[in-house]
């Protein structure tokens, strides 16, 4: 069930990088990071033992796909997955790529009580665009 105002039913497709019959692969409006990314399942479920194991399959097989094009683009050393799903009650992955001169990212979004908040660079629109327009090509 699709919600007015859910991020992800409602996702611009300008910033969709890929999507199957059960997920999308898109930038995040909240990114902390350039290359932050997250990968959703398209029906509107709020968490991860909501959804049924084809949609988990969907997103972990999307974002495998573009963890592997995103380091192979940035250099990144390996990419940080992560699911909250707080505030945007639509199960989602983020993707963090981590790139060899960045601190580990642990200690910067997470706390010992917990998520820190918004953290990280503002990331301009241009960045943001030429980034999916470069991992579509690469993912064709």
């Amino acid at each position: 069930m699709e919600t007015a105002d859910c991020i992800f039913c409602n996702y611009e497709e300008k910033y969709v990088i890929k999507e199957t019959n059960l997920a999308i692969a898109t930038y995040f409006p909240r990114a902390i990071k350039k290359g932050h990314f997250v990968v959703a399942i398209k029906e509107h479920l709020p968490t991860f033992t909501n959804i049924n194991t084809d949609q988990a399959k969907a997103v972990i097989e999307l974002a495998l796909e573009i963890s592997k094009a995103m380091e192979k683009l940035t250099g990144a050393e390996k990419t940080y997955i992560a699911a909250i799903g707080d505030k945007d009650l639509h199960f989602h992955i983020h993707l963090f790529p981590k790139l060899k001169t960045d601190a580990p990212m642990g200690i910067h979004i997470m706390t010992d009580k917990g998520w820190k908040g918004v953290v990280g660079q503002e990331i301009s629109e241009l960045d943001v665009q030429t980034l999916i327009d470069e991992l579509k090509r690469m993912l064709n």
